[in-house]
């Protein structure tokens, strides 16, 4: 492997969409939607074969780094939306009215002075 490419991200979220196809064409009975599936499935796996041993290390690093501008708000999005619902007995999560930042307030009724850490400005809020 010296000299190539290897795994990244990329890879291995085409390797589980692989997976996940395949698993989709199980439940799939009729031969034409079941090879089309598979002939996916396949150009997936191959794709991350030629990704893995290329030897264009720079253009496999910018494909991924493009994918990953996409990939990471996406997964941040659903590791907050996740943190959220463990954490939704003690704590309620809102936005700052000026500068929209994501807070995290502790989940006690009445009425809670709140400072924004990052534009600095108090408000109040009820819970």
């Amino acid at each position: 492997m010296a000299g190539r490419y290897g795994f990244d991200t990329l890879n291995g979220f085409m390797l589980g969409l692989a997976l996940a196809v395949g698993v989709a064409n199980w439940f799939v009975w009729a031969l034409i939607p079941s090879l089309i599936l598979y002939g996916v499935e396949l150009i997936l796996v191959g794709l991350v074969i030629a990704r893995a041993l290329s030897r264009n290390i720079n253009m496999r690093a910018l494909e991924n780094r493009r994918f990953r501008s996409v990939y990471d708000p996406v997964k941040r999005w659903f590791q907050l939306q996740i943190k959220k619902f463990k954490e939704r007995k003690d704590y309620k999560y809102l936005k700052c009215p000026y500068c929209k930042a994501q807070l995290r307030v502790r989940n006690q009724k009445g009425e809670h002075g709140v400072r924004c850490p990052k534009c600095k400005d108090s408000f109040k809020v009820k819970i």
